[in-house]
């Protein structure tokens, strides 16, 4: 495989290794949001445990 096609595959994939790891981080985000009320919940809870 020439260089150029080799950088260019390799671009690509670092492309959408990007995309991927942006995605799993807005949907961390919005779970973090949608589920604030609930996380704090379980928080309080444990820190009363303790």
């Amino acid at each position: 495989m020439p260089f150029g096609v080799w950088r260019r595959v390799r671009a690509q994939s670092l492309v959408e290794y990007g995309l991927i790891i942006a995605m799993v981080a807005v949907l961390c985000v919005a779970s973090l949001l949608l589920f604030r009320p609930e996380i704090g919940s379980v928080l309080s809870n444990l820190s009363t445990s303790v």
